[in-house]
């Protein structure tokens, strides 16, 4: 690839990095520009089958297309509009293999990470500006809702933070000063967003990989933040409420939660095979409400947890395609920081980080579902996954 193709492939990273945490139109221009270039390069260069490798293992996708499909079709019917809709949304695969071809074009990856974590630490200090100015109580982001947003800047505060403990000694004074004011925004803003799924995903990720690392740096990290959060949790009413769930509004919100859980249980045992259609769960939520006894006021929303949500949406064998895939991208990462040298290990680590954040996150939400946070997801996957097929990994610490 010339020059000029890969500064054009950086750029349009960098474009949907901002698309993701500021607005939908811009997701979805990213992502047909993401596909377009893939295609492109893929045509020129002769290289079609290359834009499915790197990725194991390529038969997943036509068997999960095709249970997706069938689960769609039994209920709904093959001549109903909703059944085509729901299923034109899986075009998200071909996003996360075209992230995964374009991020092995990258040559100056350490130039790609230094811009990068200049955008983001842009879109922070806004995010930060907004919240103020708002006055809303919870941080959401320039697009201005709190879960996609929680969902979306904690993973990026899982990344930084593990890189700073993996690569810190090996960053010159500009790229710690960047990385560390970045690290720390995102943990401000993933905290005053209130969310406690992602409280809880950042905490076990990042915990979970510096284990992997080093078991002294997962002490200190934990002893770091027993300080800090007695701290919050003692001096700020808002962080007390929220950890405990003391007011009323939390309260119902647990509730209303837990009846979601039960019902989309409910329904997945009742269609164990393909489920009740992708997306369809809340079609058939007042059913079972009425069968569990629920009130008529009770909320009808998705399954406020992605695997419950995949299982009575898809059945057992779409919940075993999407756990399976989850699989996939971890290995396929993992691989690729085993083989990493030292001074490259910080940003796979980190990367996994953010994908482990991402799915403990999904015990509390159905982010996958969310655009925002699938788009985000796709890229950080894509790339850890680009990454590792890089031989050897070529990434370094931003100046």
């Amino acid at each position: 690839m010339s020059r000029a193709g890969v500064v054009v492939v950086i750029g349009i990273f960098l474009f949907a990095i901002i698309a993701a945490f500021t607005s939908q139109s811009l997701v979805d221009l990213a992502d047909f520009l993401l596909v377009g270039l893939a295609l492109y390069y893929g045509f020129k260069n002769k290289d079609i089958e290359g834009l499915f490798k790197g990725f194991w293992p390529a038969w997943l996708w036509p068997v999960w297309l095709v249970v997706i499909f069938t689960g769609l079709a039994l209920p709904l019917g093959i001549n109903d509009q909703e059944t085509w809709t729901n299923f034109v949304e899986f075009k998200w695969i071909f996003t996360l293999i075209s992230v995964i071809f374009l991020t092995q074009k990258i040559v100056d990856l350490k130039k790609f990470f230094a811009l990068s974590a200049t955008i983001l630490l842009i879109l922070n200090c806004t995010s930060l500006f907004l919240f103020f100015y708002r006055h809303d109580g919870r941080t959401a982001g320039i697009f201005n809702a709190i879960m996609a947003f929680s969902h979306n800047i904690a993973p990026i505060f899982c990344l930084f933070t593990i890189f700073i403990f993996v690569n810190f000694r090996q960053l010159r004074r500009v790229g710690k000063f960047l990385v560390v004011t970045l690290a720390l925004t995102s943990a401000v803003l993933t905290l005053l967003s209130y969310t406690r799924g992602v409280w809880i995903g950042s905490v076990v990720s990042i915990t979970s990989c510096l284990l992997l690392w080093n078991y002294k740096k997962a002490g200190l990290f934990l002893i770091g933040l027993a300080i800090v959060g007695s701290i919050l949790i003692n001096t700020n009413q808002s962080v007390y409420d929220r950890t405990f769930s003391k007011t009323t509004s939390e309260t119902s919100s647990n509730e209303a939660r837990i009846a979601l859980w039960r019902v989309n249980i409910r329904m997945a045992l009742d269609h164990p095979i393909f489920g009740v259609g992708h997306n369809q769960n809340r079609y058939h939520l007042r059913k079972y409400y009425d069968e569990l006894g629920y009130p008529p006021e009770m909320l009808i929303s998705h399954a406020h947890n992605q695997y419950l949500q995949v299982w009575a949406g898809t059945g057992t064998l779409g919940l075993l395609c999407y756990l399976f895939f989850l699989f996939s991208i971890f290995k396929t990462a993992w691989q690729g920081y085993k083989n990493a040298n030292e001074e490259n290990k910080g940003l796979l680590l980190g990367l996994i980080s953010a994908l482990f954040c991402f799915v403990i996150g999904a015990l509390t939400e159905a982010n996958f579902n969310i655009s925002k946070n699938r788009f985000l997801f796709l890229l950080i996957a894509g790339m850890a996954i680009g990454f590792s097929a890089k031989k050897p990994v070529e990434v370094a610490d931003p100046k």
